[in-house]
């Protein structure tokens, strides 16, 4: 099983080199010692729960008929220690589940002979640590091992592995800006190479430009948002990312270990809202562009590629510290 979301990638990447805590920096990207002794104080550990669901509506090919449309959940558990003078380390595992519905034939279901695929499936594990070099550079780092595929797919020939290095600047409480690359291997085919920017810059109290204050649970952190902050509890939000899943088909489907790919553009907006014991609810609305969804044999051979009409979709999600 494997989805790489070339969001920061992965699933949850979100989390990959900071995690929002709601308009203050997250100790991945900055170490604050004041910050540090009173989290060590509260307990040794800290813990991220998230979830969340989002409707793809049913959306036409742009050639050779049919249509598609996708539910996915999203589930993740970070556990990551309080952080020191000098370094942070933190433990994600993520979950993301695809539920494809096809209709009325296509190319992609014609080269199957029948349906493509169904559910898909994906895992990954992501431990991080992240390391203060002076007052105002920030080492990040994570390791990524994922699975993905549909439920009968063969484990082993649905992992794959990578990882993220990047370093961030603080130029001020108010601006950070960074740079990265993510290295993944992927399923019948080459490596994936993506550059990464990390942006954090708030010009005033009332607006922020980040890439990695979405929710815990939505891999978006390669995007970018511009945030209407409301006040500390309410905020608005436009972003959008772009997304790339590949993942094992199952062994008894008609193309049998193939491998399908699914990719696009989304733009979203968000409206969030956080409560003062740590939890926070998300609603996002908007249109996936530029979709595209591949089907190839075994051995990573072309079979059939069809490109997707715009896709409106609806998600929640909702994430509680602790």
């Amino acid at each position: 099983m494997q989805l790489i979301a070339a969001s920061l990638a992965a699933v949850f990447a979100a989390t990959a080199l900071a995690q929002d805590t709601g308009g203050v920096e997250s100790p991945v990207v900055a170490i604050d010692p004041a910050a540090s002794a009173a989290e060590g104080a509260k307990s040794d550990l800290r813990f991220v729960l998230a979830g969340g669901y989002a409707h793809f509506f049913d959306t036409d090919f742009d050639t050779g008929g049919g249509s598609v449309a996708v539910d996915r959940g999203f589930g993740s558990l970070n556990i990551g220690a309080a952080p020191n003078d000098h370094y942070a380390w933190d433990i994600e595992l993520g979950w993301e589940g695809s539920w494809y519905g096809f209709e009325d034939g296509g190319t992609l279901a014609t080269a199957a002979g029948g349906t493509p695929w169904d559910a898909v499936q994906s895992i990954v594990f992501a431990p991080g640590a992240a390391f203060r070099l002076d007052e105002r550079w920030r080492l990040n780092t994570r390791f990524l091992l994922q699975f993905a595929g549909e439920n009968d797919a063969d484990v082993g020939e649905s992992a794959t592995y990578g990882g993220i290095v990047a370093a961030s600047y603080s130029f001020s409480k108010e601006f950070t800006l960074g740079a990265g690359v993510l290295a993944t291997s992927r399923i019948e085919e080459d490596v994936l190479v993506v550059p990464q920017i990390i942006v954090d810059w708030r010009p005033c109290k009332e607006f922020r430009l980040s890439n990695f204050a979405g929710p815990e649970a939505f891999p978006g952190a390669a995007g970018l948002e511009g945030i209407w902050v409301l006040s500390e509890e309410f905020e608005l939000a436009l972003g959008g990312r772009y997304t790339y899943r590949r993942f094992r088909l199952a062994e008894d489907a008609a193309i049998s270990s193939g491998v399908g790919t699914d990719q696009g553009l989304p733009l979203w907006l968000r409206a969030t809202m956080r409560a003062k014991c740590g939890a926070r609810i998300d609603l996002v609305g908007g249109f996936q562009l530029m979709g595209e969804m591949r089907l190839d044999d075994s051995t990573g051979q072309r079979l059939a590629k069809a490109d997707v009409e715009a896709a409106p979709f609806l998600g929640v999600f909702f994430s509680w510290r602790f």
